[in-house]
């Protein structure tokens, strides 16, 4: 070809990407493009690889997770998750961002997505932290940064795709999910607190065991769904598709017949809404692995793991590329289509610079959803500002320290990879 084709497939992603067309064909267009320009490339492989790639058993377990998270929605199961977190955390200072945060982190080992989390979250928390005198935009601010957890916590719909994408284990990526979650939780609370003593905002009532164990009651069995999840995969009692299906069914168990939230119609429609969010990521993926398999032919991700070698012999500078690469990529990439598209690229770089490749998910889905907090992207930010009714350029500067937690809890697990690893190490 007169261009070379890596020049060839950039300039084609950022024109179609600016033109406003769908990802995924995008990914599409660009890789079927350069297969019939290229004549040492068989046509005919244009309809043979994304089929392939999308028929993996692993990306069953998305659409029941998603079937998971969406029928505890319909249970009004974040109810029951905030009166819980409110008894834990409702008596200190700011007491309902606390309860907004730990919330989050309880929903996220339902949900397993940031929009999700947001949605569900947001609509119960924000009317009430705006009633209780906090501002709108701290409010939604709580909200919108918290949900990040969900993509980092298990069951993580990015970790599940990470482990299709890296050829590595869904069960070390999961373990290894827990600590960081965890931390990124920690930290956000810490800086809500500083926040909230600097504000005088209020706490909500005096801490009583009793009614940690009144409102425990109450989330213990919607508590039950991530160690239904956790301990069967990391004890290989079944593999992740097979803890999907069990999530799954378990949510409609509690919905439909403890709770009695969920009707016929309500679950009709909770499929359906499940199926197109299945089939949006299926056709992202079967587009990103023939764009992959292409760029995998043309040994481009080599080429980019050997020009970035150059750039320093310092493994800490070039760890810094990579992360400051990712997460700039976050700003104007969905997660999904992000990890499809440039995890494959980046794999032999970190290989060749003796990154784990399960501390290398956990760092890629942390800039990922850090970049998603911001424009021009940011869908779960979209989200919250909907529910709130303020705008992005009002949200923005209230979510600054938040985002600043989040850029701590990254720089601690580039710099300790243990914080991924040691957990993956002890249980499995």
């Amino acid at each position: 070809m007169p261009i070379e084709p890596g020049y060839l497939i950039l300039g084609m992603l950022v024109v179609l990407l600016l033109a406003g067309m769908p990802i995924a064909f995008v990914l599409g267009v660009t890789a079927a493009t350069l297969i019939v320009l290229d004549p040492a490339v068989v046509p005919r492989i244009v309809g043979l690889v994304p089929f392939t790639g999308a028929n993996n058993y692993l990306l069953v377990a998305a659409l029941l997770f998603m079937i998971a998270g969406e029928v505890m929605n319909q249970g009004r199961i974040a109810e029951k998750l905030i009166a819980f977190a409110s008894s834990l955390v409702g008596h200190i200072r700011g007491g309902l961002a606390h309860v907004n945060i730990l919330t989050s982190l309880f929903f996220s080992e339902i949900s397993g997505t940031a929009t999700s989390d947001a949605a569900a979250i947001g609509s119960v928390m924000i009317p009430q932290m705006k009633r209780r005198g906090y501002p709108v935009a701290f409010a939604a601010a709580v909200t919108s940064t918290s949900a990040t957890m969900a993509i980092i916590v298990p069951p993580s719909l990015n970790l599940i795709l990470y482990a299709y994408v890296a050829n590595a284990s869904i069960a070390q990526l999961f373990a290894a999910g827990i600590i960081p979650g965890f931390l990124v939780c920690f930290l956000l609370m810490f800086t809500a607190y500083l926040i909230s003593v600097r504000r005088g905002y209020p706490l909500e009532h005096k801490f009583a065991f009793s009614r940690v164990i009144e409102t425990g009651k109450s989330a213990a069995l919607p508590l039950t769904l991530p160690i239904f999840i956790l301990f069967g995969i990391l004890g290989g009692i079944f593999t992740a598709t097979e803890a999907g299906a069990v999530a799954a069914l378990w949510s409609i168990v509690l919905a439909a017949f403890l709770y009695r939230t969920l009707t016929p119609s309500s679950f009709v429609d909770t499929l359906r809404l499940a199926g197109k969010r299945s089939a949006m990521l299926m056709f992202i993926v079967a587009t990103s692995t023939l764009l992959g398999w292409y760029l995998t032919n043309q040994q481009i991700p080599q080429e980019i793991a050997r020009a970035i070698l150059t750039l320093s012999d310092n493994y800490w500078v070039l760890l810094l590329v990579i992360n400051v690469f990712f997460l700039l990529a976050g700003t104007i990439v969905h997660g999904t289509p992000a990890i499809l598209m440039l995890v494959p690229i980046f794999l032999p770089l970190a290989d060749q610079l003796g990154i784990d490749r399960v501390h290398f998910g956990l760092i890629v889905t942390i800039n990922l959803g850090i970049g998603q907090q911001t424009p021009p992207v940011a869908s779960v930010v979209l989200i919250t500002c909907a529910i709130a009714k303020i705008s992005i350029g009002q949200i923005l500067p209230s979510m600054l320290w938040f985002i600043a937690a989040m850029l701590v809890a990254l720089l601690l697990v580039n710099v300790f990879p243990a914080l991924s690893l040691w957990l993956p190490s002890v249980l499995l």
